[in-house]
């Protein structure tokens, strides 16, 4: 399949069934606030090296969290507890996009690279309400965290990372549980990666993932 090319003054996405093999469906556009949540919305997420255009995805299949079948390892939840970490929400978004950017754009630049406009994108995201971080805390320093943005009772995972064991999987589990208490349906975590986490996580095809979003 073709890779669409996307103006900059129009937000829109091609249909996701026309993705490549590998999910790239279309580049260009630009990263902001207002491209980031139509692709959400559309199935979409941006994936891209720092000095090309914006590249838009919708793999299949999805790597999902359905909150109500978070099922946490024993391993796991004994690393957890011996941690002694601490959490919170919507605090400090700043933060940890800062702390996951000094993890993550390390050595050459590639698809992982957290960059300022995507920062800046989130913080203009906050703004409209529709940003959630988690912060994760050891001995009151911040060790670690997550952000994404929501729509509806569906939440968009973009990043988590920390400097601890076992500090990635507390966050997802205590954002799952904070999803479940507000009724959310699904946890999109876009593709699966060698640093996928193993608490119940699920594949769901592409046509299906778009039907969640739908409803």
């Amino acid at each position: 399949m073709p890779v669409f090319k996307l103006q900059e003054q129009i937000i829109a996405f091609p249909p996701a069934h026309f993705a490549d093999s590998e999910g790239l469906l279309a580049e260009g556009g630009l990263i902001s606030s207002s491209w980031l949540l139509e692709g959400y919305k559309s199935g979409f997420y941006l994936w891209t090296n720092p000095m090309r255009y914006p590249k838009w995805w919708t793999p299949d299949p999805r790597i999902v969290l359905f909150p109500n079948q978070l099922d946490v390892p024993d391993y796991v939840k004994e690393g957890i507890e011996k941690a002694n970490f601490s959490v919170s929400f919507n605090q400090d978004l700043e933060g940890v996009m800062k702390l996951i950017q000094s993890i993550e754009n390390k050595g050459e630049m590639n698809n992982g690279w957290l960059t300022g406009k995507l920062m800046k994108a989130y913080l203009e995201i906050d703004k409209r309400g529709l940003a959630t971080s988690v912060e994760v805390y050891k001995d009151n320093v911040l060790v670690g965290g997550a952000f994404g943005a929501n729509n509806g009772k569906v939440y968009f995972g973009e990043y988590i990372n920390g400097v601890e064991p076992f500090v990635k999987e507390f966050a997802l589990i205590e954002l799952t549980k904070k999803l479940l208490l507000e009724n959310f349906t699904i946890m999109d975590l876009q593709k699966e990666t060698n640093e996928t986490i193993d608490v119940g996580l699920s594949e769901v095809s592409r046509s299906e993932y778009l039907r969640i979003l739908k409803e």
